[in-house]
């Protein structure tokens, strides 16, 4: 079963979340197949990391969505993010954010994107409600 992904302010194609796979307390899992058509596909066929970096903080926003129902927030800020190996075509991601702190209007995360049991990027966000 499919459950769709919480509302978020974005809209295809730039939308880089496909199905929740769960969302229980401090922690959201996400999926993403990267595909061909996708639009931020490079012509080697990698997923650049910006986009990496994207789809986590709409994972974080996605979890905020979901626990609170509320908006989901702005990338504010990255830290330590890396870049362990590369991301292609046909893969599925899988796209884990867990709540580290809330800070006023700020909500820190760490996540990693991971293809099977391989991480593939990690880092630290903060997303950040508008004002």
């Amino acid at each position: 079963m499919t459950v769709r992904v919480p509302r978020l302010p974005h809209r295809p194609p730039f939308v880089l979340l496909d199905r929740v796979v769960e969302v229980s307390g401090a922690r959201g899992v996400f999926s993403k197949v990267v595909s061909a058509g996708d639009p931020c596909v490079t012509p080697s066929g990698t997923l650049p990391a910006v986009f990496l970096i994207e789809a986590l903080a709409q994972a974080g926003g996605a979890y905020l969505n979901a626990d609170e129902g509320g908006q989901a927030g702005m990338l504010a800020k990255v830290d330590g993010f890396t870049v362990h190996a590369p991301v292609r075509i046909g893969e599925e991601l899988r796209i884990e954010v867990e709540l580290r702190r809330r800070v006023r209007a700020a909500t820190l995360f760490r996540g990693r994107v991971l293809v099977g049991d391989e991480v593939r990027a990690e880092g630290a966000f903060t997303l950040a409600l508008p004002s």
